[in-house]
């Protein structure tokens, strides 16, 4: 019998230096799922500590790629975090290109990835390595509680979907796609998500209880369809 495969994609903003007691949490979820019999990769983004880097970066003059490459190295940092994390459980080196991540899953491990490429936020590259691992949903752990018709940070009467199609999730999203400036999902991710046909489930991260909350098939969070 093949086992689950599950895409874990967690912001920067939750996996960083300032919340080692939530890193342990995953830590232990991760475990728990994996002795349950799931197979999991899990992607980390940058957090704020990848956008000020980047901002120092551009303040040298940098370019975009340069900035973003440092950005990427952050990324890889914080997954490297919860990997150690891990243990036993986790593949290291973090891998730093899809050759690697398809090594890495080879090992029957839990491969946690930073970034890998300039150009693509880590939604991107979730999105990648869960196609290349032909994987078909995607945990989206972020700080907020799913995806609104409008900020939620701006709009006080924004409304929480519980379910949106791919093609409708473009129409409310307004983004800035550079360096450190990505939201939720940019258009190489919704691409990805759209062509392989990826469930995406977006919930808040902060409460690591809600990853298995999700895989009970609990409703919270915002169910992102990519197939019609």
């Amino acid at each position: 019998m093949s086992r689950e495969k599950l895409l874990l994609k967690i912001s920067g903003k939750i996996v960083n230096p300032d919340n080692p007691e939530i890193i342990a949490r995953y830590a232990d979820t991760i475990k728990k799922l994996v002795d349950e019999g799931k197979r999991i990769a899990v992607v980390v983004g940058g957090g704020r500590y990848s956008r000020a880097y980047i901002k120092c970066a551009k303040a040298l003059g940098l370019n975009n790629a340069q900035a973003d490459m440092i950005g990427i190295e952050i990324a890889r940092v914080n997954a490297l975090l919860l990997a150690y994390a891990l243990g036993d459980y986790a593949y290291t080196p973090i891998p730093r290109s899809v050759e690697d991540v398809q090594r890495a899953w080879s090992s029957n491990k839990v491969v946690v990835v930073g970034g890998l490429q300039p150009g693509q936020s880590t939604a991107a590259v979730a999105a990648v390595v869960a196609e290349t691992l032909g994987i078909g949903k995607m945990l989206y752990a972020t700080d907020v509680d799913g995806v609104y018709d409008k900020d939620p940070k701006r709009f006080s009467n924004a409304k929480k979907l519980s379910v949106v199609s791919i093609d409708e999730l473009v129409n409310f999203m307004s983004q800035r796609y550079e360096a450190g400036g990505y939201e939720l999902l940019d258009p190489i991710a919704i691409q990805i998500i759209r062509r392989s046909c990826i469930e995406v489930i977006v919930f808040n991260g902060f409460e690591t209880s809600n990853v298995e909350k999700v895989l009970r098939g609990e409703s919270i969070g915002t169910k992102i369809v990519p197939c019609k």
